[in-house]
């Protein structure tokens, strides 16, 4: 059927001047029959997606480097295709008449209320009641200030508006999108630059955080009070009981389905999907006879979804289709009322909007931080960053130019200085923040990034501990204690257990109370590793215990813990292995190649020294018998991260519940030809094995830094019953496999102390990287982890080498690639052997379980407990 035809035509008779058309979902006759496709209502559909797509990611893909957010292309997107540019080209004139405008709008709105469901999803309301006092004062001050002068911005531009035309709310439909803050956009963006786990970042989102919710609050109340005052409250009654039914009975009988209908935890089966999608339908269908719209059901049904994990996974299925997808359109239906041409003539209206909104969000948060002593320049940032707007500004925008009863709450000029000041304060904050806070701005402000400085002034060594799952706990606590000295030089450890997150905008921090009950939690696994940690640190005075928990992608992982080393100034960050033990005392032979990803990223970015823990149940003997004693032994070969291992043996053995061995492997043929012929050796081998830097002063000078670093552990252990040190000289890499075989088989070692011989290729070990299998270990470690009859654990030290230090020397070879754990280089491929792309196949150990907000230190920036959800 041709909806040009002039039968699909027809006029009211009250109001004349308005056509109507009669559009059904049809397919045309094609090219024999000489009909154009696109007076058709799906093949026009069709080219109108495939049009606002290509438009709006080539503007985010120009965007995307000046950290521009998407929403502002595809806003921009909207307009260009409007009448303001593209829409006086007779294609797109063809492409987006007015009689299928309908259709478009349908899709878009449909697309927005999933959109908004999935926004949902990712929010967690009871994080603003445990914002703190400083979240909800800047964010009060920051929504109250925009919102007068918004109001009194308005009222300037509506002189000249007829009276006639007047609306009881278009002031508030105008000031308020001026208002709010975007809570996702602001979290994108500071995902994007770094900062989430800064104390601006958390701050900052906490206060999108309640400046969204308050958002919601007025599309519940405005949207009714358009019809009279009395309606609203109808309404808002209504609303209000609709939401506490949906938490006390829909709530639990989600999780009730969640149990059955899910046959494994990190997994959703079809039947499930087709629900959710029904149960949206529902909720936004009830919420549109409530009176407050379809958007307010679908966003109440993704707050309430009891399973955070399921969660994630619905909004993975889910956000690449109707946010990436479908999405834009709702832009362009937006777009098609703003002819900026009628702006053209007054630009002062929508320039001093601007300049107003954005100067009284930074005025308001530099006032309200003063009384907490945040530094002008992150008070700044703050008020900044609070200028980002999101989808729900862009709603209430589109509802005031939307006609009710024929009558405009905003006339065409209004809306257009709304949506652009919308763009515009959203574009600006990227960028800005970016240049306030660029990584080159944000050089070391600390300079104890290794154990060997740590030990200097300050005597306490901090530790960033990693774990997987609860198979880490005992292995992961015995390092702890066989590491703890006196309270003169404590161990600070942050425990941080890591969870895959998918589907999210971001990652997501928790920072647990130690001492505060968590009865009542649904996650066995964080529980049991929780209370594990509690009770450790109670037991021992001089061990400092901050649990958390971090859940994020795979892909991201490694930059959450990067950030988090370097916010809380670590100076050991230790990773378990990818294989976790065995009850024989054995590894998993299959292991988790996406942790092994994280470790080779954290591997070659982390701001420390880097630890790689390969635990066979270490401690596990001495548990059993208390009267012995752990036996653990540093093998010495020499280079940077040897002395880094020697450094951290040296605090294992002060602790006084280990006997530590040190072992300094040195060539019977070193002796006598003063290194020449290993020289030769070493250069021979250095270009196969990538450029490792072999020259003459740097070998001859790190000889000399070795025998310090021995002489002065020597001279503090002299006369300890429990640390021996001795040197064995061998002829090979035969003769070094030999002793290590026999001193983890015979000898009984719990734990092997070594460097991973980064930069400083020695000769005793050069032969052994041609067996490597795992080359994040180096060629002792490997060895040792590669001998099946071996129930020693062993812990391999990347020592870190900053850019002051010897960096220009060792080329920096282990931070030129970053591994992609998704998507490796060919250089990754080439080193990392078996190692290949995790396919769907590939098990999580800690996907599968629900993640409940937890309370956490009280801290000087007033976000007790917060949950941060981004």
């Amino acid at each position: 059927m041709d909806i040009n035809a002039e039968q699909n035509l027809y006029r009211s008779p009250d109001h004349p001047g308005i056509h109507c058309y009669i559009v059904n979902v049809t397919s045309s006759s094609g090219l024999w029959q000489s009909e154009n496709p696109l007076t058709q209502s799906l093949p026009i559909l069709a080219m109108q997606l495939a049009t606002v797509i290509v438009i709006t990611r080539v503007l985010q893909y120009i965007f995307k480097p000046y950290h521009i957010p998407p929403i502002v292309a595809n806003i921009l997107g909207g307009i260009l295709i409007g009448p303001t540019a593209l829409g006086n080209l007779g294609y797109f004139q063809q492409m987006f008449p007015l009689r299928a405008l309908m259709m478009l709008e349908t899709v878009s709105y449909w697309a927005l209320t999933c959109h908004v469901f999935l926004l949902g999803l990712e929010t967690d309301v009871a994080s603003v009641l445990r914002a703190g006092k400083k979240a909800i004062h800047v964010a009060a001050f920051g929504f109250l200030f925009p919102l007068l002068a918004g109001i009194a911005l308005f009222l300037m531009i509506h002189k000249n508006r007829p009276d006639e035309e007047s609306s009881q709310s278009q002031f508030v439909y105008f000031a308020a999108p001026l208002a709010m803050t975007g809570f996702p956009v602001v979290s994108r963006i500071l995902v994007e630059l770094k900062l989430i786990h800064t104390d601006l970042g958390r701050l900052a989102m906490s206060c999108a955080l309640v400046e969204d919710l308050v958002g919601w609050a007025f599309v519940v109340v405005l949207l009714p009070y358009t019809i009279s005052f009395l309606n609203a409250v109808y309404s808002a009654l209504a609303n209000v009981a609709f939401i506490l039914f949906c938490v006390y009975a829909v709530r639990p009988v989600l999780a009730l389905l969640i149990r059955r209908t899910t046959a494994h935890r990190n997994n959703v089966n079809e039947h499930y999907l087709s629900f959710i999608m029904v149960s949206v339908s529902l909720f936004a269908c009830a919420t549109e006879v409530l009176g407050t719209g379809s958007l307010v059901g679908a966003f109440v049904f993704g707050v309430i979804m009891p399973d955070r994990v399921i969660a994630g996974m619905l909004a993975d299925k889910f956000e690449d289709f109707m946010s990436g997808y479908l999405l834009p359109l709702y832009f362009v239906t937006c777009g098609l009322k703003i002819n900026l041409k009628e702006v053209n003539s007054n630009w002062a209206g929508p320039a001093f909007t601007i300049l107003i909104c954005c100067s009284l969000k930074i005025i308001g948060a530099m006032i309200t931080t003063s009384r907490y002593k945040i530094p002008r320049r992150d008070a700044f940032a703050l008020g900044l960053i609070s200028n980002t707007k999101g989808i729900i500004s862009m709603f209430m925008a589109n509802l005031a130019i939307d006609k009710k009863d024929y009558v405009q709450i905003l006339s065409s000029y209004e809306y257009a200085t709304l949506v652009l000041s919308i763009a515009v304060m959203t574009a600006a904050t990227g960028p800005i923040i970016a240049n306030m806070y660029r990584p080159a701005k944000r050089l070391s402000h600390y300079k104890q990034r290794t154990i060997q400085q740590a030990k200097g002034a300050e005597s306490e060594l901090r530790v960033l501990a990693c774990f997987h799952g609860p198979y880490n706990i005992t292995g992961m606590i015995n390092l702890f204690d066989s590491s703890a000295t006196t309270k003169e030089s404590p161990l600070n450890v942050f425990a941080l257990h890591l969870v895959e997150l998918t589907g999210r905008a971001s990652a997501m921090l928790i920072i647990h109370n130690p001492g505060k009950s968590r009865a009542g939690r649904k996650d066995a696994n964080s529980e049991q590793i929780l209370t594990a940690l509690d009770t450790f640190a109670s037991l021992n005075d001089s061990i400092e215990m901050h649990p958390l928990t971090a859940l994020s992608p795979f892909v991201t992982m490694h930059d959450d813990i990067c950030s988090l080393a370097e916010d809380r100034r670590v100076s050991f960050v230790i990773l378990p292995f990818h294989k976790p033990p065995t009850r024989d005392g054995k590894l998993d032979e299959e292991g988790s190649t996406s942790f092994r990803g994280v470790n080779l990223n954290v591997l070659a970015n982390a701001p420390c020294t880097v630890g790689l823990f390969v635990d066979r149940g270490f401690g596990e003997t001495q548990n059993e018998d208390s009267s012995l004693k752990r036996q653990v032994a540093m093998l010495f070969f020499g280079g940077p991260d040897d002395r880094e291992a020697l450094a951290y043996a040296s605090r294992m053995g002060a602790s006084g519940v280990v006997n530590l061995r040190v072992v300094r492997f040195q060539s019977g043929m070193l002796e006598s030809n003063h290194g020449g012929d290993d020289m030769d050796g070493i250069q021979g081998t250095a270009g196969e094995f990538g450029g490792l830097v072999t020259a003459s002063a740097y070998v001859e000078r790190q000889r000399k830094l070795d025998q310090m670093c021995l002489n002065e552990f020597r001279l503090r252990s002299a006369g300890q019953e429990m640390i021996h040190y001795e040197e064995k000289e061998v002829n090979g890499e035969e003769e070094v496999v030999f002793i290590l075989r026999e001193m983890a088989t015979t000898q009984q070692i719990d734990l092997f102390l070594v460097g991973k011989g980064e930069g400083a290729l020695q000769p005793l070990t050069a032969a052994l990287l041609d067996w490597c299998e795992y080359p994040e270990l180096g060629p002792i470690g490997d060895s040792l982890v590669s001998m099946d009859d071996s129930r020693s654990s062993v812990l391999i030290v990347q020592q870190y080498i900053g850019p002051e230090e010897e960096a220009e020397e060792l080329g920096d070879q282990r931070r030129e690639h970053m591994v992609d754990v998704h998507e490796p280089s060919e250089h990754s491929r080439e080193h990392l052997g078996k190692w290949q792309v995790p396919g769907e196949e590939d098990e999580h150990h800690l996907g599968g379980f629900e993640m409940e907000p937890f309370d956490r230190h009280k801290r000087d920036d007033g976000m007790d407990g917060l949950k941060y959800n981004y």
